[in-house]
């Protein structure tokens, strides 16, 4: 659940009307936003089309993650309730929108329901950059209608060294993954910025052999030998995004 990290930007457009009930849709000339909390059981997902991004049962801090592209330690001064409450979101759009357009909404949503004040606070910090290696090997995705959020999914799988014993390893799978996405993963796991430097577009189906506790000393190897690219460490600039004001969308 991305990438290079964009200055935060307002959508204007959509302005949410006073008075409606809870729950429901707000239907504007411009996108239509719906919260809802989520009832005990919702499995949690994300779902998109080129007009309609949703979550199901998803955290606050999970949703302003991805919609500020970045990873959720960086998401600093979170209440408490952010981590106990889940919430049903979605931004549905008239016509087909990217989605980096759908990003600017979901922070236009946060800021109107749930009362989000923020600034992002900067910092030097080593950063990595995500380069092609001397023998790329991504599989294109087989799913011709994909759409642009990953499908990502972490499973221990059986492991059969060179002359060892059977083992177990974590792998990491993507589906229908860009290489910002990867990159998006990748900070999460190494704790420092990856800019996507590959020049490479398209959507792949993606395996990383992520190991135990799948740091960097086991990702970085991993990413190379897999997938033929290369991660280059340089000093560069990082951020947080720092939290001044926020609260539960009200009852109407």
């Amino acid at each position: 659940m991305r990438t290079e990290y964009r200055n935060v930007l307002a959508l204007s457009a959509a302005v949410i009307a006073i008075g409606v009930p809870w729950g429901m849709a707000y239907a504007q000339a411009g996108p239509t936003f719906e919260v809802s909390p989520t009832f005990a059981g919702e499995r949690e997902g994300v779902s998109r089309t080129p007009q309609k991004i949703a979550f199901q049962a998803t955290l606050v801090p999970d949703i302003m993650a991805f919609a500020y592209e970045l990873p959720l330690d960086r998401i600093e001064r979170r209440p408490q309730w952010m981590y106990d409450n889940r919430y049903d979101v979605a931004v549905t759009t008239a016509a087909p929108t990217s989605l980096l357009e759908q990003k600017r909404m979901l922070q236009t949503l946060l800021e109107e329901r749930f009362g989000l004040v923020a600034h992002r606070n900067s910092y030097p910090s080593p950063v990595y950059f995500l380069v092609r290696g001397s023998n790329v090997n991504l599989t294109t995705t087989k799913e011709a209608d994909a759409v642009d959020v990953p499908e990502i999914r972490c499973n221990i799988e059986p492991f059969q060294p060179v002359n060892s014993a059977p083992r177990t390893r974590r792998v990491c799978v993507f589906g229908h993954a860009s290489m910002s996405d990867l990159a998006a993963w990748l900070y999460s796991r190494l704790g420092l910025p990856v800019l996507d430097k590959t020049g490479i577009t398209g959507l792949f189906d993606i395996e990383v052999p992520a190991g135990g506790r799948g740091g960097m000393e086991e990702i970085i190897p991993a990413v190379q030998k897999t997938l033929g690219l290369n991660l280059e460490r340089y000093q560069g600039t990082a951020e947080s995004l720092i939290i001044d004001h926020v609260e539960k969308p009200k009852q109407n």
